[in-house]
């Protein structure tokens, strides 16, 4: 399943120092869904759930003599274990949107210059009789 090679990464990346943060980013970048990688780290965070009950020795019947009467084995059923309710699943990561930069208004700035050199690139091209006598007569 593709989840325990998940859980089983992750406690490997931390077994070796590294924070949860930055083993669920490696296993983001490495094209894992974010979904798996949630709930793998979710697993790890949460307390495990206590095995089921299993009778550690089992009890050997004891021959019985003819002369002592035998006692009723007594009916002891194993201890009760109750579940606790699923809590409600926490985000163990922020993997929203990258901050906003003033991208936005570098972009303006530049779309803005290349307009206006593409505008003297045109006005070159269009007069360049006339600049190549203004130049001519300034020298």
């Amino acid at each position: 399943m593709a989840k325990e090679d998940l859980i089983e990464g992750l406690r490997y990346a931390l077994s070796r120092g590294d924070t949860l943060e930055k083993a669920m980013m490696t296993f983001y970048n490495a094209g894992y869904p974010k979904e798996d990688i949630e709930g793998a780290a979710y697993y790890l965070q949460s307390p495990q759930m206590p095995g089921t009950f299993q009778n550690p020795s089992p009890v050997k019947p004891v021959a019985a003599s003819s002369n002592q009467p035998q006692q009723p084995i007594p009916n002891v059923s194993p201890p009760v274990q109750y579940m606790q309710p699923p809590q409600a699943m926490q985000n163990v990561s922020s993997y929203g949107p990258r901050p906003r930069s003033s991208g936005k208004a570098v972009t303006i700035i530049l779309v803005f210059m290349l307009v206006f050199l593409l505008g003297i690139l045109i006005t070159v091209f269009l007069f360049r009789d006339k600049l190549s006598e203004l130049l001519s007569g300034l020298l």
